[in-house]
């Protein structure tokens, strides 16, 4: 018979665990239960599950949610436990060209919005400066003082299209967002 409504949710969380699992074979009592940070009520159709709670799976689930959607969001971990939340967080608005420009640009001014719409702190706009390795001049000791070592050349590459944000703290409010926006809490 095919599962309930209620059976599903957790049947394919079950299947994505197991999807997550390394290949090589492991001792079983060396594995770690997966930790669900959301998931779908039992009443919803068929749930979206989203494996992976890095930048990419906490931003689907902020969107999800913001259009009325409850996903299941899980991870092998935690929230940006892995790469996203270890980044540099570096963002730059002009550097894409060709096809990724648009991108650039509306990616910048979309974490500008996120950081003020969900609070976060770590955001910042800072100046983006070009450095060459060589032989000091007064020059480069004016407008990098604060820079070790021998520098050749120096200039502004952008003096307003730079920022930075902690991934961790965006990873972790696009998710805490999420669940106030209809997202139940997480299981205990």
């Amino acid at each position: 018979t095919p599962p309930s409504k209620r059976q599903f949710p957790r049947m394919l969380a079950q299947v994505v665990a197991l999807s997550l699992l390394p290949r090589t074979p492991v001792p079983r009592q060396s594995l770690r239960p997966l930790h669900v940070v959301m998931s779908a009520t039992a009443d919803d159709d068929l749930p979206i599950v989203i494996a992976g709670a890095g930048l990419h799976g906490a931003a689907l689930a902020y969107y999800l949610t913001q259009r009325g959607e409850k996903p299941l969001l899980v991870d092998r971990h935690s929230v940006a436990a892995a790469a996203s939340g270890k980044g540099g967080g570096f963002l730059a608005r002009d550097w894409g060209s060709g096809p990724t420009e648009q991108l650039h640009t509306t990616s910048f001014a979309l974490h500008q919005e996120l950081a003020e719409a969900l609070g976060i702190t770590s955001y910042r706009k800072i100046p983006v400066l070009s450095v060459t390795p060589g032989v000091r001049s007064k020059r480069t000791t004016d407008i990098c003082p604060w820079l070790d070592g021998e520098i050749a050349d120096s200039r502004w590459m952008d003096r307003d299209g730079g920022a930075q944000v902690a991934p961790h703290e965006l990873c972790t409010k696009l998710v805490e967002a999420a669940l106030s926006a209809g997202g139940p809490p997480p299981p205990r």
